[in-house]
């Protein structure tokens, strides 16, 4: 191969990876993320068409980008009406199936999807559920992504499953926050007065935290604190002190 032909080849590799980026792009997001059957027909079309001028070197390349570009108007036509149309996004992407529901595995839904029970039930494990028993809700996406919602005995143990409210950050770096300030129904005045009670000073914590249960949490910020920190941590111990006026109302 001369160097003639070698340049031929770079060339024609440059512009069809220019044409199909630029299709892609022009897309937009969703044909390069999950892709549903109508953005995946595309893109395995447009890489076949942009593959043979590479493996034929006497194929041209400008019917190539011609195909790239009516594709991608086709993609970009076929997406606006989808948009406006629920018949034709339906008949273009097809439909979410519910395949499980309180616990309970829909059959027909299942065989209208053409998935098998052992394949459900490996999908749901892959999730971290043990079966269809533990799912209240298990929807089979477009794009063939399996979504699902636990039951309550199968959900995950978190601060509002126990009925707790989540902690609260009140000051980072020896600065008020005033977003969780608000959030506690605290002010300013309030936190530097239950500061303190403790005998610091917001310039010597890295951060305050009000927990679930009301109590201050207070974490040092320099080395050379940490000896009094300790010490204050020991007087809070006894203390006991909860911000009882002061926690957000439920």
């Amino acid at each position: 191969m001369d160097l003639m032909s070698v340049l031929t080849v770079l060339a024609k590799t440059v512009g069809l990876y220019v044409a199909a980026l630029a299709s892609f792009r022009l897309m937009g997001k969703r044909t390069l993320g999950d892709m549903e059957p109508l953005d995946f027909v595309v893109v395995l079309v447009i890489a076949e068409v942009v593959a043979a001028p590479l493996a034929d070197p006497g194929l041209a390349v400008p019917p190539a980008l011609v195909a790239v570009a009516a594709l991608t108007a086709i993609q970009l036509a076929l997406a606006w009406v989808s948009m406006r149309s629920k018949v034709a996004q339906k008949v273009l992407e097809g439909e979410a199936v519910v395949v499980v529901r309180e616990g309970r595995v829909i059959g027909r839904n299942l065989r209208k999807a053409r998935v098998t029970p052992a394949e459900l039930s490996e999908r749901l494990r892959e999730r971290g559920y043990l079966g269809p028993e533990d799912v209240e809700l298990a929807v089979l996406e477009i794009d063939g992504m399996l979504s699902a919602i636990p039951r309550k005995h199968a959900a995950p143990v978190t601060p509002r499953f126990l009925g707790l409210r989540p902690s609260t950050v009140l000051l980072v770096h020896g600065r008020p926050n005033r977003q969780g300030l608000d959030r506690a129904g605290m002010s300013e005045r309030d936190l530097m007065n239950e500061l303190a009670r403790y005998g610091v000073r917001p310039r010597d914590l890295e951060e305050a935290i009000l927990t679930p249960d009301g109590r201050l949490r207070l974490t040092m910020a320099l080395p050379d604190v940490q000896k009094r920190g300790r010490g204050l941590a020991g007087k809070a111990s006894k203390k006991k002190g909860k911000i009882g006026s002061k926690k957000e109302n439920p």
